[in-house]
Order: structure tokens, then sequence, then C-alpha cells
């Protein structure tokens, strides 16, 4: 069944579209050129009649007007012109005609020079069509004009059998573009049809099967590797949030089946003022645990939509880690480690959201605190080069496994799931950071050895490499 809407056919109609005014041009122009060419014919044979005839007064020169008239009317027959001519006197007066010549009621050529080309026409509407040839010549001093014919029957019904064969060409020949359009169109919808087929065959639960690349390097084969590329994207994107998925429903099982086994210990027999009140403590701790992770996510969730963006603002970077080194040292001295800061108080100027890149420098912070034992100790460094400004967080806490570093930033991973638990965290703060270190133009990087301690650096572009990308 032809769809009309397909390409395939609109292919084939496009075709027949260009063609038809084509071949139309061709066909008229081609009627023309042969109506040309053979008037011409006509006109070089009609020449050789006229010089005949000029030849014949020639030969006959001393002879007079009358005489001349006398032996063409009484010669036994009448070569001379094919049979058809006439001959004036430079009056216009008729001195001769043939008897065939005179049905076609040739005209009067009108006057003209000795030497001058030859005129050609053809005979007026009434009678049998004829094209005529007239030239001037001087006999013994007088001009004379010699008129020669030619019927126009054969050259009429050539040119009509020529028309007809254009009139039955061309829709056979239209119909024949039309037709190899459509196959054309076939042939080279064919690959696009494969790769419709096997699209389709792609679904949730088949997201590692790909679209086959053709071998020619054309827009097909193009068109195939942006599709597996994009597929690429979905398999990886669909992957992630099953995994987030599976994570999110795992940390939040926890928590919530410890809210349920409180309750439901407290409530199987009577318990005193203390226990009801432990049991409200432990519940409370868990809930706000649960809701800091909600919050988390639900940051998360509108980042990967887009629907959270950074309000990027000029700012003073060394100014805001002079305020971070103030919380970081209180928060080292509850648990007995030492908190270092290398600062400068030079305005280091860059693009970036505010409250967003602090909380970029209080989840390194509270992480470094948390992850480093009592007496051990926490630097905060800044550096700049001529495009960067460097942040450095390091710790001499219990360090990350070399195997682990590349999932360091993975939402949900922790070096220590056990004791991360334990203290308050989500698996989530590191991926955040990530997140608006990026948005503001920047890298995050860990370095770190087992047991030794780690070291978190956040490059920054300068204000003046921020504006220049922007």
């Amino acid at each position: 069944m032809i769809h009309v809407f397909s390409i395939r056919f609109r292919i084939a109609a496009w075709y027949f579209l260009s063609a038809a005014p084509i071949l139309i041009v061709l066909a008229v122009g081609s009627w023309f050129a042969m109506r040309a060419s053979m008037y011409q014919g006509i006109d070089e044979e009609l020449f050789r009649r006229t010089l005949g005839v000029e030849q014949f007064f020639q030969t006959r020169g001393d002879n007079s007007i009358p005489e001349l008239q006398r032996e063409l009317t009484n010669g036994p027959d009448l070569p001379l012109g094919g049979g058809l001519f006439q001959v004036f006197d430079a009056e216009g007066s008729l001195l001769f005609e043939s008897p065939a010549i005179a049905r076609h009621n040739a005209s009067h050529p009108g006057r003209h020079s000795p030497g001058e080309k030859p005129v050609y026409r053809n005979s007026g509407p009434s009678g049998p069509r004829v094209r005529l040839g007239a030239r001037s010549t001087a006999i013994n001093g007088k001009v004379i004009t010699i008129q020669v014919a030619e019927p126009l029957r054969s050259f009429d019904e050539s040119l009509t059998d020529f028309a007809h064969v254009l009139y039955l060409a061309i829709p056979i020949l239209l119909l024949a573009i039309a037709a190899a359009g459509f196959w054309l169109g076939g042939r080279a919808m064919a690959p696009v049809e494969r790769i419709i087929l096997e699209a389709n065959a792609i679904g949730a639960n088949n997201l590692t099967a790909r679209i086959s690349v053709p071998k020619p390097r054309d827009e097909l084969r193009t068109l195939s590797e942006t599709l597996n590329a994009m597929l690429e994207r979905i398999e990886s994107s669909v992957n992630r949030l099953g995994q987030f998925t599976a994570d999110a429903s795992h940390e939040l099982r926890a928590p919530l089946t410890l809210i349920q086994t409180a309750a439901e210990y407290t409530l199987r027999r009577e318990r005193s003022r203390e226990e009801h009140l432990e049991a409200l403590r432990k519940i409370l701790y868990e809930t706000k645990r649960t809701s800091a992770l909600v919050d988390r996510l639900l940051e998360l969730a509108r980042a990967d939509s887009g629907k959270s963006q950074l309000h990027l603002m000029p700012m003073d970077l060394a100014e805001l880690l002079n305020e971070m080194a103030e919380s970081g040292a209180s928060l080292a001295r509850k648990k007995q480690i030492q908190f270092t800061a290398h600062l400068d108080t030079v305005p280091v100027q860059i693009l970036a959201d505010d409250s967003s890149l602090r909380e970029v420098f209080i989840i390194l912070i509270d992480n470094a605190v948390k992850y480093t034992a009592r007496k051990g100790s926490i630097s905060l460094r800044l550096s700049m080069d001529a495009a960067f400004a460097m942040v450095e967080v390091a710790d001499t806490g219990v360090g990350i496994v070399s195997d682990d570093l590349p999932r360091v930033f993975d939402r949900f991973w922790r070096a220590d799931k056990v004791r991360s638990r334990e203290m308050g965290g989500t698996g989530l703060g590191l991926s955040i950071a990530k997140w608006i270190v990026d948005q503001s133009g920047g890298v995050i990087t860990v370095a770190s050895e087992f047991g030794v301690g780690s070291n978190f650096t956040v490059k920054l572009p300068l204000l003046s490499q921020a504006s220049r990308r922007n």
C-alpha cells in the first residue's frame, strides 16, 4: 500500500514535478528545433531552385522577354523551380508563372534589389500552404524577381507526427521517472526502515541493544551513531535512576525500620517515663536524619531535572573561606582536632553562588572532622595561579582505598557505611558538592591514601576568566 505522506512517495512526487517542466521545455524546444531545421532545409532547396531559374535566363540573355515567355509557355515540361515558380519585372508585373503555382495564390514578394539576400516566407491563409523563396537578379540590364515555391504538406505532416510522438512520449517518460523515483526512494529508505525496526525492538528491558551502523560514511551512518550515542545516554540515565532508587530505598528503610522498632518495642508493655523518653529520642533522631536525607534527595532531583539553578554573582572567595575557617575550627575543637588555615587577606574575586559554595566547604570540612580521629589535624589552604583559585581541605583521617577513589562522588557511596550512618551521614554530600562546583565552572578532585588521610581540592576560575567564558 502506498502512503501518500511517506518520504518514498514524496521522493517520487519530487522526481515527477522536477522532471515535468524539464521534459516540457525539452519537448517544446525539440519541436521548434525540428521546425527550424526543416525550414532551413526547404530554404536551401528553394535557393538552389532560384539559381536554376536564374541560370536559365542567363543562358538566354539575348532573347527578349516575350520570346522567353513563349519558350516557357510552349516548353514540353517545366523542371525549373521544381515546377513552381514565378517571374516578375522591376515594376512588379508578372512576366510568367507556372500553372502549378497559380493554384497556390502566391502573392508578389515585393521589390528587392539585385544582390540582396533571398526572402523566404509562407503563403497566405487561402489555398494550400507553400514556402516561398524570392531573389532578384539583373538580366541584360533588366531586373527581374524570381520566386519559387515548395508545398508544406509533408512539412506540416512531419511536424504533426512529431508533436504526436511528443504528446505520447512525455506522459510515458514522466510515469517512468516517477516509478524510478519511487523505486529509488524505496532503496534509499530501506536502511531507514531497518533503523526503525531495530529502534522499535529496543525497550526498557533491552537497553543494551544497539542499532547496526552502516559501513558507508554517509548521513545514515551519522544517524545510526547519533541514535546509539543517545541510547548510551538513556541506558546510563536509566541505570543511574535505578541505582539511585535502590539506594534511596535502602537508605530510607534503615531509619524507618528503627522508628518502627522503637515504637513497637515501647508499646509492647508498660514502660516507665524514662523508657518512653528514650524511645522518643531515638524516634526523633531517626526522624531528623530521614528528613535530612529527603531534603538531600529533593535537592538532587531538582538538580537532575534542571529546575535548580545557581545564581552566580561576583564574590570574594578569601572572605568566604575566612568565615568557613572559624566554623571549621569550632567543629574541630569539639573533637580535639587541630585545625589550621592558610588563607590570604587579599580579595580573590570569583563568579559563584555564595550560599551554594558555602555548602560545598561545609560538606568538605564536616567530612574531614567526621573521618579524622582525635588528635588528628585538618588544614584549609587557598592558592592561586593566573586563571584559577585552588582551595584544599586536607585531613589526617582514615583515608580512602585507591579502588574506591573513582566512586567518591557517587550518590550514597561511603567509605565506611556503618560508621557514616552512625555519624548521621547520608552519602549524598559529596555528590551535591560536585554538582555545585560543576555548575560554577570549576572542578573538584580528591587524593587519598588509606590510613593516612585525604586531600580534596576545589578549583574555581577567577572572575576575569569566568566572565570571558560567559
